[in-house]
């Protein structure tokens, strides 16, 4: 939780996060669920004290701003391509490679510097 935290202060590619993440979840055959996802971060149910050890001294977070931040911040990830979403669909099987390669494709195309 305090990971993701961090991580949404930073610049990054949403769009390429979410097509990895898509990805990556066909290739162990776990199809990705962002409404399960953000349900998970919404539940607070979270070991807070411990959480707080992970932040410097003296730095102090509310749980609730917490997770309205990562839910903000990582919004794009309910935010599904139709490519990604029959990827999503053929994750328990994981038969469909050509699919994969698409989805692959434009991972390669969209990391390629401009």
């Amino acid at each position: 939780m305090y990971d993701l935290f961090r991580f949404a202060s930073t610049i990054f590619d949403g769009e390429l996060l979410r097509r990895l993440v898509v990805l990556k979840l066909w290739q162990v055959r776990d199809p990705f669920d962002p409404e399960a996802f953000f349900v998970r971060i919404r539940s607070g149910r979270y070991d807070w004290e411990d959480l707080q050890r992970l932040v410097r001294a003296g730095e102090r977070f509310e749980p609730e701003a917490l997770i309205r931040a990562i839910e903000a911040r990582f919004a794009f990830l309910a935010n599904l391509t139709d490519l990604e979403r029959e990827l999503i669909a053929d994750a328990k099987s994981g038969w469909n490679d050509p699919l994969a390669e698409r989805l692959c494709v434009e991972i390669r195309t969209r990391a390629q510097p401009a």
